[in-house]
């Protein structure tokens, strides 16, 4: 397949035209006058006409760019590299020449490689072959913001070697790599009432509920112990009554509800100014349940063309699924289609099976309440993010007189 394209300019015609009207007219004249040392121009002439189209035909076509698929994962304020890695299989050189590629602006060269344009950075390092060979071009980056960016725009240019023109050639195929810049973490506060007084398998100090399969330890009989929780081997051993002491649990899955969307006087509805603040707690908010392995799942009101159409992931735990949260909010656009909250709401509304906290961050919409008050009613503990200054805290909502408030 092939992988670059040469860019032909105007000037390269203009070229050849200006050097074949030279060559008629010097090759006429010496033809004229009969007289060989006035053909040695045209014969100059000619060959710098042929070695021209040779160069033009034949340099860069064994310049490959070895395909890479994987990513580079950062947070803001991180450092890594990009490689490239080119292998020039022709004999012909390629002698001074300069590769520039674009990307978003997530990312910038930690060198002077890089410089700012109305669509992005814009990256340019010197590459050159003397003849075959395999080269690694390492680009040092940092992490700016969140979001993804692929390379885009990649191009070659190189001198000509009997022109005073530069050739050029754009990368055409495919290019995988992603670099991919997750959300900063914004603390919240209040996340350890944030539970539903079920059966669950985190543990608790404060719960009604034990697991009977797990006894952890022993304690002396009291007269209000059930004889079911008499521990005899450790009663034997102690020549005493000794009662099991279960671990008590309750259930911290989380369903993490975020409102990207901001809605105006008029009604009509856009991507929240506070966009980057809300993914950053929510991202705070997916590390929390990760590292105290608490079940959630994730969902914006972003649309897709998918099945279920906004973003969404399944219930789950663990560092995997941390990965893939993070990511899912790294690919949040600033310019994301959005769904109504309203609607994701009801989606959410229907395929509910289990009491679970549910953590609401962005906009509270008046049509937003009403599902909030069938989530209370059905027993579920909902609770909405507060900015207070420079906090940002989970405060539940319960039934009021007339409507569903928040609690101070």
């Amino acid at each position: 397949m092939i992988q670059w394209k040469k860019i032909t300019r105007e000037e390269e015609h203009k070229f050849y035209d200006y050097l074949l009207i030279l060559l008629l007219l010097t090759g006429g004249i010496g033809l004229y006058i009969n007289g060989g040392m006035v053909l040695v121009p045209s014969c100059l002439l000619l060959t710098i006409w042929t070695a021209s189209k040779l160069y033009d035909h034949f340099s860069g076509n064994g310049f490959v760019l070895q395909e890479d698929r994987s990513s580079v994962r950062l947070f803001p304020g991180e450092k890594s590299s990009l490689v490239f890695r080119f292998r020039n299989t022709s004999r012909f050189p390629l002698l001074n020449g300069v590769i520039s590629f674009q990307t978003n602006p997530i990312i910038r060269s930690e060198e002077d490689l890089s410089h700012r344009n109305p669509k992005g950075n814009i990256y340019r390092f010197p590459l050159s072959f003397l003849s075959r060979g395999d080269k690694q071009v390492r680009v040092p980056i940092i992490a700016e913001s969140r979001g993804v960016t692929k390379i885009t725009d990649l191009t070659y240019h190189f001198p000509h070697l009997t022109k005073l023109t530069d050739l050029s050639m754009k990368y055409t195929s495919p290019y995988y790599k992603e670099i991919i810049v997750y959300p900063e973490m914004k603390p919240v506060y209040g996340l350890e009432d944030v539970y539903h007084l079920r059966p669950g398998k985190q543990l608790s100090t404060v719960s009604p509920y034990e697991d009977r399969l797990t006894p952890t330890s022993t304690r002396e009989y009291v007269p209000q112990d059930p004889f079911h929780r008499i521990h005899w081997k450790a009663s034997a051993k102690m020549n005493a009554l000794q009662s099991k002491v279960y671990e008590r649990n309750v259930d911290y899955s989380w369903a993490i509800l975020v409102n990207i969307g901001e809605r105006t006087r008029l009604g009509n509805v856009h991507v929240s100014a506070l966009l980057e603040s809300l993914l950053s707690h929510a991202s705070f908010l997916c590390h929390t349940a990760a590292e105290k392995d608490y079940p959630y799942e994730l969902m914006i009101n972003g649309k897709r063309p998918h099945q279920r159409p906004y973003l969404h992931q399944r219930e789950g735990t663990g560092r995997d699924h941390l990965k893939k949260s993070i990511e899912l909010l790294a690919r949040v656009s600033k310019d994301q289609n959005l769904m109504a909250f309203e609607e994701m709401l009801h989606r959410f509304n229907l395929q509910v099976s289990k009491a679970k906290g549910v953590l609401i961050l962005g906009e509270m919409t008046e049509e937003s309440y009403r599902y909030v008050s069938e989530w209370v009613a059905k027993g579920l503990n909902v609770y909405t993010l507060v900015n207070e200054g420079d906090y940002a805290t989970m405060k539940p909502i319960k039934k009021g007189m007339n409507s569903y408030v928040r609690t101070e």
